[in-house]
């Protein structure tokens, strides 16, 4: 008679957040047996959107008061504007989200260290629209990927140089550098100047204070 089905429940009254993801990202299978990557929007959390056929048919019988008819005809036009534009907002967030997944395809397939350098100026070239629409695209978005529920705007950083004269993302070495921490002696660390020396060693142009 003591015991609860959720003890947790008793110490916090606070209800978990969820996070639903907007977008989808996920591997299917070709005929080819080559397959790719496909993206869907996730709408069952939207209701659907469409004009009342009461008022449309109100706004189309001849009976209907002149003032009524113009009232509704403004309505109507409201009501339309605003689904085109929440149609577009959707076209324009698929748009991004699978330049996304064409420049960071190798980031799903292998995790971090596979991550690129993006920015969202290179996106909007590429999709002949201006930055900030991309920003507002994405902006509180979140997808569901092979490496789990994502911000949209965690595809997005800056790079480092390479040796090689190639650009590794920075969440890249941001990884490589906890997983280097993660492998030293604990009673005879690497100091900050060693592990930069060892990623120079390694190609990698990285500073002590970035470490």
């Amino acid at each position: 008679a003591d015991l609860h089905p959720h003890p947790g429940a008793l110490l916090r009254t606070e209800r978990s957040p969820y996070l639903n993801p907007d977008v989808i990202i996920e591997w299917a299978e070709g005929d080819d047996d080559r397959g790719a990557y496909e993206v869907r929007l996730v709408n069952e959390y939207f209701p659907t959107l469409r004009v009342s056929p009461q008022y449309l048919r109100m706004f189309e019988d001849a009976a209907t008061d002149p003032e009524v008819k113009e009232m509704l005809s403004k309505k109507i036009g409201s009501a339309r504007w605003l689904i085109d534009a929440i149609r577009q907002r959707q076209d324009t967030l698929l748009r991004v989200v699978r330049e996304i997944v064409r420049h960071q395809g190798e980031f799903l397939d292998h995790g971090l260290p596979a991550m690129k350098p993006l920015k969202m100026q290179r996106i909007a070239d590429d999709l002949g629209i201006h930055v900030s629409t991309v920003s507002r695209a994405i902006a509180d978005k979140y997808a569901q990927t092979p490496q789990g529920i994502l911000p949209l705007k965690f595809f997005f950083h800056g790079g480092t140089g390479n040796s090689d004269g190639s650009v590794e993302s920075r969440l890249s070495v941001k990884d490589r550098v906890r997983q280097a921490i993660e492998r030293e002696d604990r009673k005879s660390p690497l100091s900050d100047e060693d592990l930069a020396d060892r990623f120079k060693a390694e190609g990698l142009s990285i500073a002590r204070r970035t470490v």
